[in-house]
């Protein structure tokens, strides 16, 4: 899955309104605060793209869409986001 960068700063904006209006935390200052937030979001979603890719090429042998494909999807999945410390 790629994300924009567009996309990514747009959530990032959403994240640092909600924070701010639910009162969770207090910036000294914004930009760094926003600039943070979007490094993280960068950092997980190459993370879940790798990881992504890492279960689609363990089943490549398997069909898509069926109910053993599924299965395995999720457990691989898991696996890699638990061996990554996701």
């Amino acid at each position: 899955m790629s994300i924009s960068e567009d996309r990514i700063s747009h959530l990032s904006h959403e994240i640092v309104e909600r924070i701010w209006r639910d009162d969770l935390a207090d910036w000294t200052d914004e930009r760094r605060a926003l600039e943070r937030i979007k490094q993280s979001l960068t950092a997980y979603f190459h993370v879940a793209e790798e990881i992504e890719e890492a279960v689609r090429a363990k089943l490549k042998a398997k069909v898509p869409g069926s109910r053993d494909w599924d299965i395995l999807y999720h457990k691989y999945y898991q696996e890699e986001m638990t061996r990554r410390k996701w």
